[in-house]
């Protein structure tokens, strides 16, 4: 049986319900996503939230969160992104603990979340502590035949956009000089990007997931929100991991829906 697996990213929910963020209602482009998700897939074994989760890091912000998202796997599991605050995010780790989980083991797959917030630029950059790399390292090792997905904020190549390339994860070298290491890696997850993307480096694809709330204009020199009605429709990713290695991925969008400000 493959492990199925759910990528909601870049939600970026406003302090209040019905705050606006950049001129759109987060909160009710998440809730049609999450109709959306309940309508094409049976409960999936995980939903990894990823990319910024809030704009301002509002505990209450989580809570909605958490709220929209109930029911849609057995289990969830979230990274922070620059947006958000982690101290809010722990006070609802403590309530429900897996959500902070590193590290998820299933048969035949070890799935690592990786915290990208060390030495952040200030600009919405930020790389892998020492202790984080230390850390991949030890897990890798211990794997065993499990193969391994990655998950992290901070897209660790570069996607050909000036102004996003510019605050890519700040040590990408450093990670890829490990990963090149380990041949069961087959998948790694972004967020921060705000578009899709379906990349390869070898045998690893990598994979980001449309916004939830609004889409970022690939390839461009300065911050510009994508005008592509097909491409600014927010979205998610549904990934079967396959007991020999493959990894399945879908890329699902919806309409635009009727909370557009």
């Amino acid at each position: 049986m493959p492990l199925r697996l759910l990528q909601l990213s870049d939600c970026h929910l406003s302090p209040n319900p019905g705050g606006l963020f950049r001129g759109i209602d987060p909160l009710c482009h998440l809730d049609a996503v999450v109709a959306d998700v309940r309508q094409r897939f049976v409960q999936a074994d995980l939903l990894l939230l990823t990319g910024d989760l809030t704009h301002h890091g509002a505990p209450d912000a989580y809570r909605r969160l958490l709220d929209s998202v109930d029911g849609l796997a057995a289990q969830r599991h979230w990274l922070a992104g620059n947006h958000d605050v982690a101290a809010s995010m722990r006070a609802l780790e403590a309530q429900e603990p897996a959500l902070g989980c590193k590290l998820i083991d299933s048969e035949h797959w070890r799935i690592l979340l990786l915290d990208s917030s060390a030495d952040p630029d200030g600009r919405g950059s930020g790389s892998l502590s020492d202790g984080e790399l230390d850390w991949l390292r030890q897990q890798l090792r211990s794997a065993g035949q499990r193969w391994v997905f990655i998950a992290l904020h901070h897209n660790p190549v570069a996607l050909g956009s000036a102004w996003q390339d510019a605050i890519m994860l700040g040590n990408a070298p450093q990670l890829w000089a490990i990963l090149d290491g380990y041949p069961q890696v087959r998948g790694l997850m972004f967020g921060h990007v705000h578009q899709q993307q379906h990349l390869h480096r070898g045998q690893i694809q990598l994979f980001a997931a449309p916004s939830t709330a609004m889409q970022f204009e690939a390839g461009c020199e300065n911050f510009q929100l994508e005008t592509d009605v097909a491409l600014a429709r927010p979205g998610y990713r549904y990934y079967e991991l396959q007991d020999d290695g493959r990894i399945e991925a879908r890329l699902c969008r919806i309409a635009l829906p009727d909370c557009v400000n």
